[in-house]
């Protein structure tokens, strides 16, 4: 019990001190922000998993991500999204691609998330699935019959 109460604090002090060091970094044109479409940190972490990544949640709002030897900080904005940071040396065209792909699957993953709340709803309302059709964009039609 004790050491949770003296790792939490330790903690709480890291993920403030690299939060002060991100901003000193962007004060100082070091870093450049690019802003994502992702809200949610366990489906981020998930799509960061899937792609190869390495990652660490330092607090709620902010998580660190490597892969090879470079290293992508997201912190979630005034807005509740994520931005992801990057150091000056990656060109930022590799920054939007690399953003890119892990956004389709983070867009992947809220959907299966959204389809298994949905069946899951509809089966607790009495609706039974009649048929189910992928499209060409991945969406996912779903026909339900009303008993």
């Amino acid at each position: 019990m004790s050491i949770e109460l003296v790792l939490i604090p330790v903690a709480i002090a890291v993920s403030q001190a690299i939060g002060s060091n991100i901003q000193k970094r962007m004060e100082e044109n070091k870093i450049y922000a690019v802003t994502t479409i992702m809200k949610d940190p366990q489906l981020l972490q998930k799509a960061l998993l899937n792609y190869g990544c390495a990652t660490s949640l330092l607090e709620e709002n902010e998580m660190s991500s490597e892969i090879g030897d470079v290293k992508v900080m997201f912190q979630i904005n005034s807005q509740g999204i994520f931005e992801a940071l990057f150091e000056k040396g990656i060109p930022e065209e590799a920054a939007l691609e690399f953003l890119t792909n892990i956004q389709d699957e983070y867009t992947s993953l809220v959907q299966q998330d959204i389809y298994l709340k949905l069946l899951e709803r509809a089966s607790g309302q009495g609706l039974v699935l009649e048929s189910e059709e992928v499209n060409n964009n991945n969406s996912i039609v779903l026909t339900f019959r009303v008993n």
